[in-house]
């Protein structure tokens, strides 16, 4: 029983462990996609020319690629919808408008004369769409100043997902020149997306990206912003890894409660077996000896509970989709409008398995301590003539 519980908190451990490295990998993962290691936001209307920035960029050590992006806000809705003329109606999606480069991103078949668009699943689910379909992008350009209202059409050409469920819901994709051609930007970039070397840090990286526009003697209105993935993330990814702390202490208790169970079980086997401890005593059994045999017993029920444990853990992560429709009586429980993702990620971090282990394999040795000090204590006579 003292193993059944260790392996009930160690499974409940592993699997939430397990969900939430997965969640955070996820998340970083989906951001680092979107905005690289490092994200270099341009000033509008910035002089600088797209060769001058590829140029600076050839200059920075550590840096393997640097991609221009434009991107720009509008509202999406289908070609046909009386929505579309009215942009106060709720039909309409505000969405950011990324235009990249068509050797950056495959846009799938081009038919006819309207230019292509990937569009995220959940949004194309949302709008009813089709691969081949019109929409209509309702934005505005600045002209001496002043917004000027604009509307084109695309052709919804090829389907994206990135699993992030609230990316995919506001974000498209078109050539850069055709967004540059609505919006009027110049330079045709907003914003740098810069991917580092394998063995050169996210916060390195811009570093040195900063350290190179310092020296360029640039004007206060022509420095870009530099950030890295990590503060692009912000408060929600920070809020999330120390979420990840606040479960580790609060999970951590059921295998103190456990611990206590086996503490409990151990005391109850010394009073059990006073007999049999006074006979090992007797025949030349050295207190060191006896105490040192509970111990022993209390690592064996750790390790047994362990081993079932992880089983169990391993078990339940494998099987997740069925766990939740049980749970939830066959209605998903991990909705994607709440939890971001399309699915329920799982990465399982070996170093935090071995820190848990470890753990509790020197927790129940500190709770054995006390039954094994009973133990050792047992006076021989007297427990030889109460038999």
């Amino acid at each position: 029983m003292a193993s059944l519980g260790i392996a009930l908190g160690i499974g409940v451990l592993f699997t939430v462990f397990a969900v939430f490295n997965g969640f955070l990998h996820e998340m970083e993962s989906s951001i680092r996609n979107v905005s690289g290691d490092v994200n270099v936001e341009v000033q509008r209307n910035a002089p600088q020319s797209e060769a001058q920035y590829r140029d600076w960029f050839a200059q920075i050590e550590g840096v393997e690629k640097a991609v221009p992006q434009l991107q720009w806000f509008g509202l999406i809705g289908r070609r046909g919808s009386r929505a579309v003329d009215d942009p106060r109606s709720s039909d309409l999606s505000g969405i950011m408008l990324i235009g990249v480069d068509a050797s950056e991103l495959d846009f799938g078949e081009v038919t006819g004369d309207l230019p292509p668009m990937q569009v995220g699943a959940p949004l194309a689910k949302k709008l009813g769409l089709t691969i081949g379909d019109v929409v209509e992008i309702v934005t505005h350009r600045s002209s001496r100043g002043q917004p000027v209202p604009m509307r084109r059409s695309f052709q919804y050409t090829a389907e994206y997902s990135t699993g992030r469920f609230d990316q995919d819901l506001d974000r498209v994709f078109v050539r850069r020149s055709d967004l540059a051609s609505i919006s009027g930007t110049s330079p045709e970039f907003s914003h740098w997306i810069v991917h580092a070397k394998d063995d050169v840090g996210a916060e390195d990286l811009a570093t040195a990206v900063a350290t190179h526009f310092d020296g360029l003697q640039l004007s206060r209105f022509d420095y870009p912003r530099i950030r890295t993935w990590r503060s692009i993330g912000g408060n929600f990814l920070r809020a999330a890894e120390n979420q990840k702390g606040i479960l580790t202490v609060v999970f951590g208790f059921i295998v103190l409660v456990a611990a206590y169970q086996l503490i409990a079980t151990l005391l109850l086997t010394v009073a059990e077996k006073r007999h049999d401890i006074g006979i090992l005593a007797a025949l030349g059994a050295s207190p060191r000896r006896i105490s040192g045999f509970f111990v022993g017993l209390s690592l064996v029920i750790s390790s047994i509970g362990i081993s079932l444990g992880l089983l169990l853990g391993w078990w339940l992560i494998r099987n997740l989709s069925m766990v939740e429709s049980w749970l939830g009586g066959g209605e998903p429980i991990f909705l994607e409008e709440i939890y971001k993702f399309d699915h329920i990620p799982v990465a399982v971090d070996g170093t935090m398995v071995g820190l848990m282990i470890v753990v509790t394999l020197l927790t129940a040795t500190l709770f054995s301590l006390l039954p094994a000090w009973r133990a050792s204590r047992t006076r021989i006579v007297q427990t030889l003539r109460r038999r």
